[in-house]
């Protein structure tokens, strides 16, 4: 059964709030921007990074945003599947390592990334996002600069 018109846009709607906050997570993480960050994330949010652990809750999740200072992301390949008041998300991230003086910035690794949103009160929000780097895990973080 083909969508009505009206179902049509919402549904454009929707998958365009969710790229955005997307886009809007890619900021707020390069900007280790904690409380932002977090706030795109359901009160009970998890951001499961493989190899490493899911932080639960919006506390953990802005400490973990505000660890990362030298990474800079960039999403591409963006899949969106709205269901409802619940969303899927595939992509890829593209992350590079920014030198602390801002002289050098070089290409680390990418992730892939799945993520599912749900919409609360008319606007959506994070409800899970697992991160898995194509790298293994300690060889990615080292190429982000986050252990030395």
């Amino acid at each position: 059964m083909a969508l009505s018109l009206e179902a049509q846009i919402q549904q454009l709607l929707d998958t365009q709030a969710i790229r955005d906050i997307s886009a809007l997570y890619n900021r707020y993480a390069d900007a280790a921007d904690g409380d932002k960050f977090a706030a795109l994330w359901t009160e009970d949010g998890e951001f499961e990074i493989v190899g490493d652990k899911v932080y639960r809750g919006r506390e953990e999740i802005a400490f973990a945003c505000r660890a990362a200072t030298e990474v800079l992301h960039f999403a591409v390949d963006s899949q969106v599947k709205i269901d409802g008041d619940k969303a899927e998300q595939a992509s890829k991230l593209l992350l590079c390592h920014l030198a602390p003086d801002h002289k050098t910035l070089e290409f680390a690794c990418t992730t892939t990334i799945t993520d599912r949103f749900v919409k609360q009160e008319g606007k959506w929000f994070i409800k899970h996002r697992k991160s898995h780097t194509d790298l293994e895990f300690p060889v990615a973080i080292k190429a982000m600069g986050l252990v030395r």
